[in-house]
């Protein structure tokens, strides 16, 4: 896997993007206006223009530029310029939408309006009439949509599973059963049936990720596991989701990286640091960025004040 990294431009704000690989090597140069990370082997790649085309693991450009924004590939397809393409950068269904999500079990939310969301099946058809203010991602054959400010959960025909009972911001996609939702100001997590497994008396949480769930409590955050035990004490200022065995964590404004049992593995000595995306993570520190490796090696750093390139959330 490539990695983007940036290199600011003499006498501008701007910054170029290139690609190393988990050595820290420059594999592609610093060409393009943007860029964004690898998803099923393609990154997307933004020129002097500001069109957007995809380049393979070697750096080689293999969907011209002829798209606006940086689109990511998920399930074979790319939403993109309100349709989506497939890995030859042909159109599998013709830009209509003002708006359109990822494909997740055969379902992508969409809108022609850019305010009433419903879902598409393959053919581009609304198989979820466009009724709701926002939705989520299909997952363990539910997806969270919003309606007249509360959240329920749906089925893949439209039916309402999960009542419309839970606060905004947002109700998250289900992930080890589980789903977090937020009733009377407090988080908690749901089961299929829309019963509370760990009730609602989290200020704050992080989806479930490798069987454990970042959440907070009087202002500090811990790691409890699918039967709402608590493994980590509640102790960091700030604590993302585990990959790889690995949660960035901060603590007196000082970030690194812990372990499932709460022991620092990368010491706290970043200002801030973000998840593991492959081998590496980006990290930061004063005006400059990094990426690490999980033995807290730095295999690359960049120039002061480069644009950081963070990996995306994976809700």
């Amino acid at each position: 896997m490539l990695y983007p990294i940036s290199v600011p431009k003499s006498n501008s704000a701007e910054s170029l993007v290139g690609f190393i690989n988990s050595d820290g090597d420059v594999v592609v140069p610093t060409l393009y206006a943007s860029g964004s990370f690898f998803f099923e082997g393609k990154a997307a790649v933004l020129d002097q223009h500001g069109k957007s085309g995809f380049i393979d693991g070697f750096g080689n450009l293999v969907i011209p530029f002829c798209f606006d924004g940086l689109g990511k590939f998920k399930n074979g397809l790319c939403s993109i310029n309100g349709g989506f393409i497939d890995h030859f950068g042909n159109w599998f269904i013709e830009p209509r939408f003002l708006a359109a999500s990822q494909f997740s079990e055969g379902r992508a939310f969409a809108s022609v309006d850019g305010e009433a969301f419903g879902f598409i099946d393959l053919t581009g058809r609304f198989v979820i009439g466009p009724e709701f203010q926002q939705c989520r991602e299909f997952s363990d054959g539910l997806a969270a949509v919003c309606r007249d400010g509360r959240w329920g959960y749906v089925d893949h025909t439209g039916d309402v599973k999960i009542p419309f009972v839970f606060e905004e911001p947002c109700a998250y996609p289900f992930s080890y059963g589980l789903a977090a939702v937020k009733i009377d100001g407090l988080w908690g997590f749901i089961d299929h049936g829309g019963a509370f497994v760990a009730k609602p008396e989290y200020e704050d949480v992080k989806p479930f990720s490798e069987g454990y769930a970042a959440v907070r409590r009087n202002g500090k955050w811990g790691l409890i596991d699918l039967n709402s035990s608590l493994i980590v004490d509640y102790q960091f200022d700030d604590l993302g989701q585990l990959h790889g065995g690995l949660a960035a964590a901060k603590v007196d404004n000082k970030a690194g990286f812990i372990s499932l049992g709460g022991s620092w593995t990368i010491q706290p000595r970043f200002d801030n640091c973000y998840r593991f995306f492959g081998l590496l993570a980006v990290a930061t520190k004063g005006n400059t960025y990094s990426y690490v490796r999980r033995s807290g090696t730095v295999v690359w750093e960049s120039e002061r004040g480069a644009r950081v390139l963070r990996p995306p959330v994976i809700a």
